[in-house]
């Protein structure tokens, strides 16, 4: 092989690796740092998708990791990208329909430096797709909205054109009618009375109730008191009837004790007496004579 055509492969291939080197580390810096970024959604981003600090490209997405409580994004940034305890992030769009990049905020410098252990806490706003699938559901949900209103307006169609129920209506707006009729008549004497004196009238009549109170109190307090002595001696005279009848139930050495407690004493006064009825009735017709001896 000619000496010049091994100089040209030579330099060929070096300037192959040259560019292949270039390529694979054109996002490479030296001294690079990792950041670790939890989203709520990452919406599509992928690894390799860009990192931009106020607008200028500082890094790239190196993964992705599904977490419990979110997505967590592992970004490398340049060194010279200084970042604070209060760092945010935001997933935005990188162009107007696909494409997704991490926007991220540095912090102040009150909050103090950003340790490698923090984690940054990113935000996620719908962009357009999101928005477009939200509009989709939305149009759903008023197909639905519409399919109900349609139905309650069937539903109240009938409900109209129910002939009982227009008739009901014009009674019930005929009454209407004749109430305001009627309150418009009670307003219209009510401003032709003299209300003043009426008030008058009736505050002159309460006193006249008053005062016959006042009057009458000294004689209803004395016939209240008539009426609690009658009564009280009512209680007594009860009290001692009771007393009576509970002495001549157990009393059974009286007359009247026996009479009532003893049956066969009982009998023999019945006895007694039917005799003496017979005695009188025999006197009446026959005459009695009668012996009278003086000593």
């Amino acid at each position: 092989m000619k000496p010049e055509l091994k100089v040209g492969l030579s330099v060929v291939a070096a300037a192959l690796i040259v560019w292949l080197v270039i390529w694979w580390a054109k996002d490479v810096r030296v001294g690079q740092r990792s950041v670790n970024i939890l989203f709520p959604n990452v919406s599509g981003l992928q690894i390799g998708d860009p990192v931009t600090v106020r607008g200028m490209k500082a890094g790239k997405v190196e993964s992705i990791q599904i977490l419990q409580n979110g997505v967590n994004v592992a970004v490398s940034l340049s060194p010279d990208i200084k970042l604070y305890r209060d760092a945010s992030a935001k997933l935005a769009m990188l162009e107007l329909m696909t494409g997704k990049k991490i926007e991220l905020f540095p912090g102040t410098s009150d909050a103090g430096d950003l340790q490698a252990s923090d984690l940054i806490q990113g935000s996620f706003t719908a962009d357009i797709p999101a928005l477009v699938g939200f509009a989709g559901e939305a149009v759903d949900t008023l197909r639905y909205l519409i399919s109900d209103l349609q139905l309650t307006l069937h539903n109240a169609n009938a409900l109209i054109g129910d002939p009982e129920l227009r008739d009901n209506l014009k009674v019930s707006v005929r009454n209407l009618r004749l109430i305001t009729e009627d309150l418009r008549s009670v307003s219209r004497d009510l401003r032709q009375t003299d209300l003043k004196s009426l008030i008058a009238k009736i505050d002159q009549t309460l006193s006249t109730v008053d005062a016959l109170i006042k009057d009458l109190q000294p004689q209803l307090n004395g016939t209240i008191s008539d009426v609690r002595s009658t009564v009280k001696n009512a209680d007594t005279l009860i009290a001692s009837l009771k007393k009576l009848s509970d002495r001549l139930q157990n009393d059974k050495q009286s007359l009247i004790g026996k009479a009532l407690n003893d049956e066969q004493f009982a009998a023999k006064i019945d006895s007694v007496i039917l005799h003496l009825n017979e005695v009188l009735k025999l006197g009446e017709k026959e005459g009695i004579n009668v012996k009278l001896r003086v000593f």
